[in-house]
């Protein structure tokens, strides 16, 4: 099998889907819109649906949003497998081995919808120390932890600096990923 991008038209925004080699399947953003509306938009979730069928998997190796606006995370509470609230689980939504979020993704006061939903899944992810990387880390993000009793030693193998390789892919490895 060899690496591919697939670009789903959103209005505005997109979403990216790249199949690597190893056939780990990485999500960028998700936002899903009705069709119909004369634009380009497309039924993101069927067309992922039918990529994980085609591969045989049942999850994303790794979903990132860039940010917390609508237009990159529109209805991903409607589609993925959660872990923060019984709600949004089931056996038929995909799961997200690991998410890949911004530091203000986890700090962001204010959200509402689907952007609260993605905030609250970083915050719990964040907090059992597993299936998250967040990048950068501002002072607010050292903040949040201690408010939750945490410190930036505690959860440091769950953020990824700029410029750094995130320990679950390689530049040099099957899935020659960078």
């Amino acid at each position: 099998m060899s690496a591919r991008c697939v670009f789903y038209p959103l209005g505005n925004a997109d979403s990216t889907l790249i199949v690597l080699n190893d056939n780990r399947h990485l999500l960028i953003d998700y936002a899903h819109y009705a069709e119909g509306s004369g634009d380009k938009r497309c039924d993101l979730p069927s067309k992922l649906d039918a990529e994980l069928k085609k591969s045989g998997r049942q999850s994303f190796a790794a979903v990132c949003f860039t940010h917390l606006d609508d237009d990159h995370v529109h209805g991903a509470e409607d589609y993925f497998y959660l872990e923060w609230a019984n709600k949004y689980q089931g056996a038929d939504r995909p799961g997200i081995d690991e998410l890949w979020v911004p530091a203000a993704a986890i700090t962001e006061t204010g959200s509402e919808d689907s952007a609260y939903a993605i905030r609250q899944e970083a915050r719990h992810r964040l907090r059992k120390g597993k299936g998250i990387r967040v990048f950068s880390r501002p002072e607010a993000l050292r903040d949040w932890l201690e408010g939750e009793d945490l410190t930036l030693e505690d959860r440091k193998h769950c953020i990824v600096d700029a410029g750094q390789v995130v320990p679950t892919f390689s530049k040099g490895g099957q899935e020659r990923f960078e």
